[in-house]
Formats: structure tokens, sequence, C-alpha cells
């Protein structure tokens, strides 16, 4: 049963988690290299998350999957993840960019970089789709990056993310979920000028 022990525990094991990686990422200089670092480790800054996004997005050669209910300004709205998911999208006449938001109206009106250049490239690379409302209730906010890298937040409320850039199991688990909610969405009137 859940109690106050049990949470202290968990947070323990989440900062000491959270230590590891900082300590990595500022001391020695660690390179996560997509599809090859098996690794997990949990992001819980602003700019951790910003960078480790970024670097995952840079890596991905063909596929970027993303769920979000407002897809979180906080990581993705900057001119380093708008460059990259652009780099990405023209890199390749196979690249497939899919993202899946709850809410396009507000994200749309906030006004968001990675929305805008995917109006402004009009390619079938790059789709947003609106999930539907019985799927509103899945909290999960996730990437996955050529179905083998994961950024994981099973709590929109929070920026602390499961991070692993080579992670099959649950890469493929995230995926199919994706897929679900995918088939069932829809294109949305604020997303307009995207070819869906």
């Amino acid at each position: 049963m859940y109690n106050k022990v049990d949470n202290y525990n968990l947070q323990a094991i989440f900062y000491s988690r959270y230590n590891i990686f900082r300590h990595k990422m500022n001391k020695n200089k660690k390179k996560y290299i997509l599809g090859e670092t098996d690794e997990e480790f949990i992001c819980v800054s602003e700019k951790d998350n910003q960078r480790i996004a970024v670097s995952m997005i840079e890596q991905t050669e063909l596929q970027l999957d993303i769920l979000s209910q407002l897809f979180d300004p906080d990581i993705y709205d900057n001119s380093e993840c708008c460059e990259a998911i652009e780099d990405l999208a023209l890199r390749s006449r196979h690249s497939r960019i899919r993202i899946l938001l709850h809410d396009v109206k507000s994200v749309s009106q906030r006004g968001h970089l990675v929305l805008e250049l995917g109006k402004r490239l009009a390619s079938p690379m790059m789709q947003f789709r609106r999930v539907q409302e019985y799927d509103k209730s899945i909290p999960d906010t996730f990437m996955i990056a050529d179905r083998i890298g994961i950024m994981h937040r099973p709590h929109p409320d929070t920026l602390a993310a499961t991070v692993n850039f080579k992670d099959h199991p649950t890469a493929k688990e995230l995926t199919k979920l994706f897929e679900d909610i995918w088939k069932n969405a829809e294109p949305d009137p604020y997303a307009r000028y995207i070819i869906i």
C-alpha cells in the first residue's frame, strides 16, 4: 500500500538517478548515441529535457513520433528543437514525423515554432493530428525516435522524464500505443495548411 515511506523511497531513487545523470552529462560529457547507448536515466530540469530531446532528434534518421497534451513548450518550443526537426523532415523523402496533440487549438493560439514549421513545410513527411476525446484520458507524454530511443513522462504535471537511447521493449510498447491513438486521431482546423 502506498504511504509516506514509499513516497520517500521513490523520491530517493528518483533523485539518485537524476544526480547520476547530471554527473555524467556535466563531468564526463558522455555522448548518448541513438541505437547504441542502452542506459536508462531521468531528466528533471527544463534545460536537461531540452538538451536531451534535441540530441535524440538530431540523431533520428527516419521516424519521430511525439504524443503530448500541449506540445510541451518548455521542451520543444525553441529554435534548436525546431531546427533539428526541420533537418529531419528535409533529410530524406522517407522521413516521417508524426505529432499527436490533445489541444491543437491552444497550441496554435499560443504559438509554437514546430507547429509553425509544419504549416510552412506543408509536407506529408510532417503530420499533426488531434487526439480523440476518449484517448485524452491517457496522461503519458512521450517521444519515440527511430522506434528505439524513448523520452517518456508518465505524468504531465512534471518535467521528470525517463530516457533511454536504446530501449527496444519500451519503444515497441509506446509505438503500439501511439499507433492506436494515431488511427483514431483527426486533422484539426488549427493545424491547417498541414497535409494530413
